[in-house]
């Protein structure tokens, strides 16, 4: 009982962690607008750091909490999901030549936000 109930605890935590970073991650780039923002790297750097670790913590908190009831964790998977392929999506149709410039990896980061907006989707079908 005890194992489980931290089980929750650890996937809970993860997903707002994975959030957190995620929201960070958007704002400096919403405030640099292709440029640096408030956070002292790159685009490229920040990509890495931040968009790389909250699409591993998302994963984390899936797989950690897999068979424990969380709306908080299933929430945030959703919206977490969500955000990421929305967000990449939208700046990609805002570049300079719209849809023919999704590079592949940019293609991979939206699969993969919708990806995680799925097993969030799926957690809350999930019948236990």
């Amino acid at each position: 009982m005890k194992t489980s109930n931290s089980k929750k605890k650890v996937s809970e935590i993860t997903a707002v962690a994975a959030m957190i970073l995620l929201l960070t991650y958007l704002v400096d780039a919403a405030v640099g607008q292709g440029e640096v923002g408030f956070l002292p790297m790159s685009e490229k750097e920040r990509g890495m750091i931040f968009g790389l670790s909250t699409i591993i913590l998302f994963f984390v908190a899936f797989g950690v909490g897999i068979r424990e009831k969380s709306a908080i964790t299933t929430i945030l998977l959703i919206v977490g999901g969500v955000l990421t392929g929305t967000s990449v999506l939208a700046a990609s149709l805002m570049a300079e030549g719209g849809l023919e410039s999704i590079s592949g990896s940019f293609l991979g980061v939206i699969i993969v936000g919708y990806i995680i907006m799925g097993l969030g989707i799926m957690r809350a079908v999930k019948k236990k």
